[in-house]
């Protein structure tokens, strides 16, 4: 699908550290974890700290005071890509959060509590965390963002939608523009997932799996002459059942993408890399968007991260870069940034 949707802002939200400058130069520290099934045994995991200065200011919110960790992720990466836009300007803005497990693990806390400590101590507090509207909520009511609102559930091309659905608002001008952000909170209960899905391998393997958390978001309009940064193409959709399929859907989902544009690389510590390998044998490449520094398998957050990346690589000789979205267990997507250069 062609688009012309600017990028005005952007921030984040990750173990390197806040803001998007963390996401080149950040260096995350492990966190051993472990395992729900096997206590006695662990797997490092990167972890954000909310002691930050930038985290704990939004727990004293009054609405936030008893939100989630995710919730905090995301209103401060959203504090950074609305940066400059004014009251009159946020009652135009609308907000898409695209999420993949982060808010479940409240449902395993939640029904936990009433199996171990009875249903009398289940905590109604926690129970709203349990959906992927409430985050949404608590970004749109701290930062009286009054525009629509809609949470999307996926892999890491949830992303891709969440963009598209972007697009289709200013489309029909429904709103001025769009927060689009992508949002990931660790939970252990994941840990067993990854395992049963085998994709942690060998604590010594330097490229080994290592979830993460965190979010980042960017501030899209359609794209006006002062504007420098475009996402000019997007596609998603492209389904697969197994890995054998995932290589038909990769190279149904890049056909449409010019044969020669620089490809950014980010399937680095997962299953995918293969593919990506296969895929982008003759394609060039301009950088690897998941290094350095490697801040782990976030999906959503990891999605919009690696795409800040991507738009730093952007230059006047490398004015226009593929970039595509491997979904880790359903579907394939990409997209196309480009950086407009004023006459």
């Amino acid at each position: 699908m062609k688009t012309n949707l600017a990028i005005i802002g952007q921030g984040a939200v990750s173990p390197g550290g806040i803001g998007a400058e963390a996401l080149l130069r950040g260096i995350p520290a492990e966190t051993m974890v472990p395992f729900v099934s096997r206590p006695d045994r662990t797997w490092p995991v990167f972890k954000i700290k909310l002691n930050a200065p930038a985290l704990e200011r939004w727990q004293k919110e009054p609405r936030l005071r008893r939100a989630s960790p995710i919730s905090y992720f995301l209103v401060e990466a959203a504090d950074q890509a609305l940066a400059g836009l004014d009251t009159q300007a946020r009652a135009q803005t609308g907000l898409v959060v695209a999420f993949s497990t982060g808010c479940l693990a409240y449902s395993r806390r939640f029904f936990e509590s009433i199996i171990t400590q009875g249903q009398k101590s289940a905590s109604p507090a926690l129970f709203p965390e349990t959906v992927f509207n409430s985050p949404v909520s608590h970004v749109a009511a701290t930062l009286r963002l009054e525009g629509a609102a809609y949470a999307l559930a996926g892999d890491e091309t949830a992303w891709i939608a969440a963009l598209r659905t972007a697009w289709l608002w200013l489309e029909q001008e429904r709103v001025e523009q769009v927060l689009v952000m992508g949002a990931e909170e660790f939970d252990s209960s994941s840990l067993d997932a990854y395992r049963s899905a085998r994709w942690l391998r060998s604590q010594t393997n330097k490229n080994r799996f290592i979830p993460s958390e965190g979010a980042a978001g960017v501030l899209v309009r359609k794209a006006r002459p002062e504007d420098s940064v475009v996402i000019s193409q997007l596609a998603d959709g492209f389904i697969f059942r197994s890995k054998a399929q995932a290589l038909t859907a990769g190279e149904r989902c890049l056909k449409d993408f010019e044969a020669k544009l620089p490809c950014s690389l980010s399937a680095q510590n997962n299953w995918l890399g293969v593919v990506e390998q296969a895929l982008m044998r003759d394609r060039p490449s301009c950088a690897r968007a998941s290094e350095p520094p490697y801040l782990g398998e976030a999906v959503t957050a990891s999605a919009a991260w690696n795409t800040l990346r991507t738009i730093s690589f952007l230059t006047q000789q490398q004015p226009r870069i593929l970039f595509p979205i491997w979904g880790g267990t359903h579907q394939m997507g990409a997209m196309a940034l480009e950086k407009i250069t004023s006459n």
